[in-house]
């Protein structure tokens, strides 16, 4: 599955939609909108590649209950306004019993508001903001990573990397960030740690003023909240005005291929990632499936945003073979209410959602680039919610 072989099954999609087919009798029709190519692509194409791999082996296989999967995928391209549209034509022409993925967490409650209109469940991917968290709420869920919640886990991670001093935050201004900064800021306080921060627009392509407010505050370690393409910006920036410090990318569509790019621009290894879903390089019992898949496939360097995709189809089939083969929008509301998926090592733990919580537990790693792969410097950490709920 290379570029070019996505690119044309996102226009056969997109014909799928003009024409308004609904769901046969013979398969299931989910809906999938994200970034494809707004200033975050980089980010979320790779998770769609991986959820797209799950599913063709899956109707390669024979499918779920006897009946394919097919996907009908829309690039919203960061856009509020195109997500909301989007979500209008998949429920409304092309009679989708569910919609995945999502992109920036300013297109989440709009488009969430535009579902939960109709009762068509939706399941962020790798993002996610606290519509998805408990109290839950209807036709909500996420299996990946809440703004909230990953500002906790990195505050009380970061004594894995120094034992006191300033952290600063960084983000891009979107509402995942503000979010991501404000729960990071109370978790590194309560470690004892001070704090300051960083926002800035989410279309900067000049860093290096961003490098030197950053410097100006005397770091002693520097997380970033946003994707790879800002990472990326921000160390190369960082490391030509002279920090060299602990750097920490913290798993918004970064992956083990941004930290290496990452360590080779900046000449400096002293860079951290924060995954909730596993490196390849990691051993985990569902890891060498994924790895023949992608090479059968010709999907190239698969990497965590990968696996991370893959996980959500893992999810979809768990979900739709207990929905049964009449599966309705319903029922596949029902199924992911009450599901728990053994991720099979490729996340720390199961993905597992109630009535009550449609994120569920998470479970997260900290690693560091060695100057050939990133590994880990923590056991996985599990996170049970919000320590700082309703800040």
């Amino acid at each position: 599955m290379n570029s070019t072989l996505s690119k044309l099954k996102i226009a056969l999609c997109s014909v799928i939609m003009a024409a308004g087919t609904a769901s046969g009798a013979d398969e299931y029709k989910l809906g999938y909108i994200t970034d494809l190519s707004g200033p975050l692509a980089g980010s979320y194409t790779p998770v769609w590649e991986g959820f797209e791999l799950y599913i063709d082996e899956l109707n390669k296989a024979g499918g779920v209950n006897g009946k394919n999967i097919e996907v009908v995928v829309a690039d919203d391209g960061l856009r509020a306004d195109r997500s909301v549209a989007a979500a209008k034509r998949q429920i409304e022409l092309d009679q989708v019993i569910g919609i995945f993925g999502l992109s920036l967490s300013s297109t989440h409650a709009p488009t969430f508001a535009e579902t939960r209109k109709v009762g068509v469940p939706v399941v962020t991917s790798f993002s996610g903001i606290l519509d998805a968290l408990p109290p839950a709420q209807p036709y909500s869920y996420s299996t990946g990573v809440v703004f909230e919640v990953a500002g906790e886990v990195i505050g009380a991670l970061t004594g894995e990397i120094v034992g006191s001093g300033k952290v600063v935050g960084v983000s891009i201004d979107s509402v995942g960030g503000r979010a991501a900064l404000r729960h990071n800021e109370l978790a590194a306080k309560k470690m004892g740690y001070e704090w300051d921060q960083v926002l800035f627009p989410v279309r900067t392509a000049d860093f290096t003023p961003i490098a030197q407010a950053i410097v100006a505050m005397a770091p002693d370690v520097v997380v970033g909240h946003y994707g790879a393409e800002q990472n990326l910006g921000v160390v190369s920036a960082l490391r030509q005005v002279g920090y060299t410090g602990p750097y920490v990318i913290a798993s918004y569509g970064a992956s083990e291929d941004t930290v290496r790019q990452a360590a080779k621009q900046s000449d400096n290894n002293n860079i951290y990632m924060m995954s909730r879903f596993a490196p390849v390089t990691e051993t985990a019992d569902g890891m060498p499936k994924f790895l023949e898949a992608a090479k059968t496939a010709g999907l190239d360097s698969p990497n965590s945003m990968h696996v991370t995709g893959w996980v959500l189809g893992m999810l979809v089939e768990q979900a739709l073979v207990s929905c049964g083969s009449d599966c309705g929008r319903e029922d596949l509301d029902k199924a992911l209410s009450q599901i728990k998926v053994d991720t099979q090592g490729l996340t720390g733990g199961s993905i597992e959602f109630s009535a009550n919580d449609h994120c569920g537990p998470t479970y997260w790693r900290l690693y560091k680039w060695d100057g050939e792969s990133l590994a880990g410097v923590s056991d996985w950490y599990r996170k049970d919610g919000l320590e700082f709920s309703g800040q």
